[in-house]
């Protein structure tokens, strides 16, 4: 049978081209924010580790901003929060703490409301002061007796109440303490029977200036919800502090009002004033081995900021101590250790009193000198000065009895010692007290 074969057709192949109609989608375009909110800060300078933070909201997510030199205008630097919904927010200030993962927060402001991105403004809303402290030498208050502090405490007091406290190191940094965190922990502690004074260590970072609000909100921050400042070279107890915050009167005495910085609206700059001054033209005097350990006159700092716009506020520098130094002997294998001998001055008109545990003097741990430094005596105070060893009944001597102020601060190169035999025991019994406190302490940071 023979093979049939089959020739291929060649066509083109038919294509069905009838146009379809679309398949349109309608996806709805989520509008973008579209506004901003700014602080501006004073000056121009380096880094800082503060920055600013927007709370989160129930439309958006929390906001982080950090200070950017305005290059436009030269007087200051700006935080600019971008992309933001047109709501309240609630405004803070940061400070990054060391080896912890929450930095502290300070509540500025609440219910800010943002503007439109194209908005300018020659001065905005909300401005901070970046400041630094210089310290006076003496009551005059002459501003060419001034000094860099390298060592204390400062205490920032916003609309009445603590807002800031900060440690000074030595080098002239300032160090922030989370005070509020402390705060609590003391009012526990003074629910006790024998309640421990805690000392609060300073955890933030080393800063070149801290800030302080000068206007909120466009509300200037003055008078009784100004900022106030103070110094101290010991470390203040809650008790201290909270008396300062329930007498307005008594802050106004310890602290300098920061009211002079709104100059800064005026002239976008500072100049000298009552209690404040521009960086460039506060000057340092000559500290002598007779001024107070705190106090320097050479700090890079202040050279470093010279031309950033930054003011410096005035404190009384607290140059006016007491210092007490006993003989005690040497320390031998055949008579032992110099036990701990407390200094404890009082101010017979008044509730004030320090306790401080006499430390070697310079020259060593085998000085045969025990000295203790007393500091912020009233004024108008007649003052009585005993030394105890908590370990020993016997050992309690009051060195003087109700001496005024005016003759404690004349030289004087001894003092006889009075003999109150009545006054031994509470002497001793206040020793004692004071080392049960300290070993409790010393307990407490051990665990």
């Amino acid at each position: 049978m023979e093979k049939v074969r089959y020739v291929k057709a060649h066509y083109q192949p038919l294509e069905d081209t009838t146009p379809l109609p679309r398949n349109v989608v309608n996806q709805p375009i989520e509008p973008v924010p579209d506004h901003k909110l700014v602080v501006e800060l004073a000056g121009q300078w380096g880094s800082n580790r503060a920055y600013f933070q927007l709370a989160k909201t129930d439309v958006q997510a929390q906001k982080l901003a950090r200070a950017v030199a305005d290059m436009k205008t030269g007087h200051r630097t700006l935080a600019t929060f971008k992309g933001l919904e047109n709501e309240a927010k609630n405004l803070y200030l940061v400070v990054p703490l060391q080896g912890l993962p929450n930095p502290l927060t300070f509540l500025l402001a609440e219910n800010l409301m943002p503007v439109e991105n194209e908005t300018e403004m020659d001065e905005w809303e909300t401005v901070m002061i970046p400041v630094r402290a210089l310290a006076y030498l003496d009551e005059s208050k002459d501003k060419e007796k001034a000094a860099e502090l390298k060592g204390g405490y400062l205490y920032v007091f916003w609309k009445g109440r603590l807002w800031r406290e900060l440690q000074i190191t030595e080098a002239g940094y300032y160090k922030d303490i989370d005070t509020e965190y402390y705060r609590v922990r003391d009012q526990y502690e003074r629910q006790k029977a024998q309640p421990v004074i805690e000392h609060r260590e300073a955890s933030g970072f080393d800063l070149p200036q801290f800030w302080v609000p000068y206007k909120v909100a466009g509300e200037v921050q003055a008078g009784e919800s100004g900022i106030q400042l103070m110094f101290s070279p010991d470390q203040k107890t809650y008790t201290q502090i909270e008396a300062l915050e329930s007498d307005s009167a008594k802050l106004s005495a310890a602290a300098t009002p920061l009211d002079e910085l709104s100059i800064y609206s005026q002239g976008k700059a500072f100049e000298p004033q009552e209690h404040t001054s521009d960086i460039q033209s506060a000057k340092l005097h000559q500290v002598t081995e007779e001024d107070m350990s705190w106090l320097t006159e050479q700090c890079v700092l202040k050279d470093k900021y010279a031309e950033s716009n930054t003011p410096v506020v005035y404190v009384d520098g607290k140059n006016d101590g007491f210092l007490v130094k006993v003989e005690v002997g040497l320390a031998s294998s055949v008579f032992g250790k110099i036990p701990p001998i407390y200094a404890v001055l009082k101010d017979e008109n008044s509730e004030w009193k320090q306790s401080i545990l006499m430390e070697a003097s310079d020259d060593g741990e085998d000085s045969r000198w025990r000295q203790a430094l007393f500091t912020g005596l009233p004024t108008d105070g007649r003052f009585t000065l005993f030394i105890a060893n908590p370990k020993d009944p016997h050992g309690a001597e009051f060195i003087f009895t109700d001496i005024p102020f005016e003759e404690l601060a004349n030289d004087q190169d001894e003092c006889e010692e009075i003999e109150h035999a009545e006054m031994v025991e509470e002497s001793f019994e206040e020793a004692k007290k004071i080392e049960e406190l300290r070993n409790l302490w010393l307990n407490a940071a051990r665990n």
